[in-house]
């Protein structure tokens, strides 16, 4: 059977089902929708060589297998053509299954069903505890495997890995200004427990301190550069289950910046470094690797971190070259 010849079926399983749902309440629940699904596509096909049944396993992926076709059932009360998919590693799929479609009740407004290619439908990728595609129908959005630059059939064969690497791309490019990834980032793993950072032995917060300055040279910046705490703050929360409500005093408060005699005034910024500076020179040797180029943008190796740094802490800084006063050893 050609994929022709299949989606003629499908055009007329999702005409039954359309009439079907508007005249009778007891298809409008998930179960009871994918039961009826499963017998309309039945119908359906009455008069071709095709066997309809459900796949192989009742969690396996997609639901309905029939000659080498798949079709995943999805099923909403809402008046969307949008649903949460399955999983982009796809355990379970059906390796019976070779093209994959979905068939989309839509009970909310006008309640009507349609069927759609799966890898035409995908949109997007929404992580909860794992990241599952997003299907939605009747949009201009191009798919997420156009997005990706790889097509469907391919990704599904990568490796978990290779797979996370393409959505960690994908994810990144979606970022705002201020925003990173959460636990996507093969560099860390999300703390369970959440700490104050006053509540942390000095020496610990020492350290804290000299990785958030490796990290984000953009603390250099000037005084208008109202975001250059950003990164600081998301670090020390997502690697270090570490909440700093006021993070500039980290590099700013006169507990770090006073000079040796107590008196105030100069570049509080500068002299807080200056007393990490040894710190700062160990992190860098020893940052993940991972670490380095998130927060940074771009590899680099750790003997040439500290010129780097000061690189990029001089391209931002404002009336001061961080150059001129630190790492002079």
């Amino acid at each position: 059977m050609t994929p022709e010849d299949f989606e003629r079926v499908l055009d007329r399983a999702c005409h039954i089902l359309t009439e079907n749902v508007r005249t009778n309440a007891d298809y409008h629940s998930p179960d009871a929708f994918e039961r009826h699904a499963l017998d309309m596509l039945k119908v359906a096909a009455h008069d071709c060589d095709l066997t309809v049944q459900p796949s192989f396993h009742k969690h396996a992926f997609p639901d309905i297998r029939a000659n080498g076709y798949g079709v995943e059932v999805k099923y909403t009360q809402q008046d969307t053509w949008q649903a949460v998919g399955n999983s982009i590693f796809e355990g379970m799929r059906d390796p019976g299954v070779d093209t994959i479609y979905v068939l989309f009740g839509k009970i909310g407004g006008l309640s009507e069903v349609r069927w759609a290619r799966y890898e035409e439908c995908v949109t997007h990728v929404r992580v909860s505890n794992s990241p599952r595609f997003v299907v939605e129908l009747e949009t201009d959005r191009a798919s997420l495997f156009e997005h990706m630059a790889i097509g469907y059939d391919e990704f599904a064969k990568l490796d978990d890995g290779d797979k996370m690497r393409h959505v960690r791309e994908y994810s990144r490019q979606r970022l705002q200004e201020g925003e990173r990834l959460w636990w996507l980032e093969p560099s860390h793993s999300v703390p369970v427990n959440v700490r104050p950072y006053m509540n942390l032995p000095k020496t610990t917060r020492r350290r804290l301190r000299a990785e958030a300055a490796i990290l984000c040279p953009r603390i250099c910046a000037g005084g208008r550069d109202r975001g250059k705490y950003v990164d600081v703050a998301l670090y020390l929360l997502m690697h270090h289950g570490v909440v700093a409500p006021q993070t500039r005093d980290l590099f700013t408060a006169g507990s770090v910046a006073l000079r040796a005699d107590g008196r105030r005034g100069g570049k509080y910024i500068l002299r807080s470094l200056l007393d990490i500076e040894d710190l700062m020179k160990d992190v860098a040797k020893c940052l993940d690797d991972a670490l380095i180029e998130e927060y940074w943008g771009k590899k680099c190796a750790p003997r040439d971190r500290i010129a780097e740094w000061l690189r990029m802490a001089d391209t931002v800084a404002k009336d001061w070259k961080p150059s001129e006063h630190l790492f002079l050893g």
